[in-house]
């Protein structure tokens, strides 16, 4: 039975109620196929050295939206596997022991730099007390000189 509104609302007209929204059915896509899609464009973007492999990836990456470097990875998983690169070669070992940064761990040391650091701070003031006050002094007799030169003009 179709009910009619009540109340204020009971002789306008009603929108249609909304039809449900049916979802699409899955897709039944297979993981790698948009990698696999990207390695084709690329290889065909590329043949006949129409472009480089960078200004391709930069062309997929601002025709479908993904960052470059996304559309370059897909295109190098794909191109390893199908062997038309070179695997990744496996890192080194690391670091050897000792090396990059050292902890500052060492009291004595850190303390033997800030007075260094302390001394050459002092002697720097002290020069810099130094000129000023020849500057002053310097100050002093231009200003002596100036008078001089409006008293004589």
């Amino acid at each position: 039975m179709d009910q009619q509104p009540t109340g204020p609302f009971a002789g306008t007209p009603q929108p249609p109620s909304p039809t449900p929204v049916v979802p699409a059915a899955p897709t039944e896509t297979k993981r790698g196929n948009i990698a696999e899609g990207i390695f084709d464009e690329v290889e065909r973007m590329t043949a006949g050295g129409a472009m480089n492999r960078s200004e391709a990836f930069e062309a997929i990456s601002t025709r479908t939206g993904r960052r470059a470097g996304t559309v370059a990875a897909n295109y190098y998983r794909i191109a390893r596997k199908r062997g038309t690169v070179a695997p990744r070669g496996t890192r080194g070992p690391g670091r050897p022991a000792g090396a990059g940064r050292k902890a500052s761990g060492d009291a004595a040391a850190i303390i033997a730099r800030l007075e260094a650091a302390t001394k050459d701070l002092a002697d720097l003031l002290r020069s810099q007390e130094a000129e000023l006050s020849r500057l002053r002094e310097q100050s002093e007799q231009f200003e002596k000189l100036r008078e001089w030169m409006a008293k004589n003009a």
